[in-house]
């Protein structure tokens, strides 16, 4: 818990105690001494309980941190979640969903220039929809470290044929565009899901979403493309992240975004170490206290490569482990390129964590 009060800190430490859980504050809280504290609680469920109810008769704005611990609470131990594309549905939770990546671009780190051509770029996507996947994730711009911008006509160049003939086949597709531009025209053309890795940096996007009434992944990234792994240290990671998914989450639906076909992503690899991708992935439950689902990127990044090396197959192991690492985690959303591999991974996960 952030932003308490010293006082709202005080009252919590000593009503948890009270019953036999714990709670750390910040140092100063008792004396407040200090402006605000973080609290670290911790107790059975049966003990959450009992202090949800002693803050709900506490003053000092008390019995709304109690509303907002419990929420997410509840939302960290539910076992489904509905997520609401443009013109489907999907239920996650017993299930993790499988987003094939289809990448339509000269240069994206490992399959640029592949499927430039529409008809290859069709025959891969329909290969993955057999394999598993629940839908395909279309992307006409390159998101690797370093990579340049594209100019929205080019960029709707590369993505509309695939996504208009996907859709016409009735294929599940969501397109991974920072542009408004774009993002309408693919929805125009039949997206289902709006994969935006700049969590609405472009300030039209929320608009189109809330428009289209489409689904819409968002996601943490530091800087863009060009700039994001020249400063990867934070003092808290995990907490840097969840504030900003948070806050973004807000700012969408404060913009007309249905919160029910909302997504959250932490950015593995972007503008993170390979440390910082680990923790991520160690601590991914924790991004589920939003109640919205959990997607996840680990996918032949360069953190496994670090760790197992860099030919297609020590890449495609590693990546199988955190896939699977991730789903035991918290994940409602695996996005890969190795449809069949990755299903199967998510399976074998599902059914050891129950």
């Amino acid at each position: 818990i952030e932003g308490l009060t010293p006082a709202q800190a005080n009252v919590l430490k000593q009503d948890i105690l009270s019953i036999g859980g714990e709670a750390a504050v910040a140092k100063g809280a008792a004396s407040c001494a200090i402006a605000s504290s973080g609290a670290v609680v911790s107790g059975t469920m049966k003990q959450m309980e009992i202090l949800f109810d002693k803050l709900s008769r506490q003053s000092f704005g008390l019995p709304g941190v109690a509303r907002c611990m419990k929420e997410a609470l509840d939302a960290a131990l539910a076992p489904e979640i509905s997520l609401k594309g443009r013109t489907r549905s999907w239920t996650v939770g017993k299930k993790t969903l499988i987003m094939g990546i289809l990448n339509v671009t000269p240069d994206s780190f490992s399959d640029g220039g592949l499927y430039m051509d529409p008809a290859l770029a069709l025959d891969k996507a329909l290969s993955m929809v057999e394999d598993g996947a629940d839908w395909i994730d279309v992307g006409g711009e390159s998101t690797r470290p370093g990579a340049s911008a594209v100019d929205a006509d080019e960029e709707g160049k590369r993505v509309l044929p695939v996504v208009a003939s996907l859709a016409a086949m009735g294929v599940a597709v969501s397109v991974d565009t920072t542009k408004a531009s774009v993002a309408m025209a693919a929805l125009d053309a039949g997206a289902e899901v709006i994969n935006d890795i700049s969590a609405l940096s472009d300030p039209e996007m929320a608009a189109v979403c809330a428009r289209h009434n489409c689904g819409l992944v968002i996601m943490h990234m530091r800087g863009t493309p060009l700039t994001m792994q020249s400063d990867v240290s934070y003092d808290d990671l995990v907490g840097t992240v969840y504030g900003f998914l948070q806050a973004r989450l807000s700012h969408a639906v404060s913009l007309g975004v249905d919160p029910g076909r909302i997504s959250v992503d932490p950015g593995i690899g972007f503008g993170k170490s390979a440390e910082g991708n680990i923790e991520l992935i160690r601590r991914l439950g924790e991004f589920r206290s939003m109640g919205r689902p959990v997607a996840i990127g680990p996918s032949r990044k360069s953190f496994i490569a670090k760790t197992v090396g860099r030919s297609d197959e020590a890449r495609g192991a590693g990546t199988l482990s955190a896939c699977s690492i991730a789903v035991m985690n918290g994940a409602h959303i695996l996005r890969v390129h190795d449809v069949r591999q990755a299903s199967a991974a998510a399976r074998i996960a599902e059914m050891i964590r129950g």
